[in-house]
């Protein structure tokens, strides 16, 4: 589903007027869509980013290679985003990375000198353009290909044609949720309502994402969306 489309039926859910114009740019440079309309949209966006963090999507999943250098041991891992490394293996040997502090490989693991074959990563921060930076430990001696499999967040929508790559729903009535919250036209009965439908929402699309019946689903609806309870991040 379209941005446009993702917006439109948010604005239908509140009866209020959709975007009838064909435009395929920016939402907000547009000047046929409403104010109204592109708060909306930014409320599309949290609810987007507020699903993404509950499940590693299989949509938003994809693998970065990094190429070792003798004696290097600090790599920039991501382009200025928030990811989550779901694991890392060594092309060369086959030998999955375990992550650890970079206080264990300092301190404990390899308190002096530490060369070889890369075991670990350990998260360092980031660099000034906010790319994540991860420590190899040992430090590797030869080039060697490590592959990082990672879940990164799509970009916040932006274009009216741009399609959402986690499912739909959960987003749409998420929006619509923060919608009425906003409005506070029912007290919160009916916003109170709407948490508990995207909640279930969320835990269906999980299930069909992740072909897993209960461990992925259960803490997400018992944590964040007990008893009505919306969980605006």
């Amino acid at each position: 589903m379209t941005y446009r489309e993702l917006i439109n039926q948010v604005l239908i859910r509140l009866r209020e007027d959709t975007i009838t114009s064909d435009w395929s740019g920016a939402i907000n440079d547009s000047t046929t869509v409403s104010a109204y309309q592109k708060t909306i949209g930014a409320l599309i966006n949290d609810s987007k980013r507020n699903v993404e963090g509950y499940h590693d999507w299989l949509n938003l999943r994809e693998t970065v290679d990094i190429t070792t250098v003798a004696g290097t041991k600090n790599y920039n891992l991501s382009s200025g985003q928030e990811i989550k490394i779901v694991d890392v293996v060594n092309n060369t040997s086959g030998i999955h990375l375990g992550q650890v502090s970079r206080q264990y490989i300092n301190t404990v693991k390899y308190p002096t000198d530490n060369t070889g074959e890369p075991l670990y990563y350990a998260f360092n921060g980031t660099d000034a353009s906010n790319n994540l930076k991860v420590d190899l430990s040992p430090v590797p001696t030869t080039a060697q290909t490590l592959s990082f499999d990672i879940v990164k967040p799509q970009d916040d929508l932006s274009l009216a044609a741009t399609v959402l790559k986690i499912p739909s729903k959960p987003v749409i009535l998420g929006a619509w949720a923060r919608a009425i919250s906003e409005r506070g036209e029912d007290g919160g009965t009916q916003s109170s309502l709407m948490a508990q439908e995207t909640g279930e929402a969320i835990k269906q699309a999980i299930m069909l994402d992740s072909g897993n019946t209960e461990y992925e689903s259960d803490w997400f609806v018992k944590e964040n969306y007990s008893h009505g309870t919306v969980n605006f991040r």
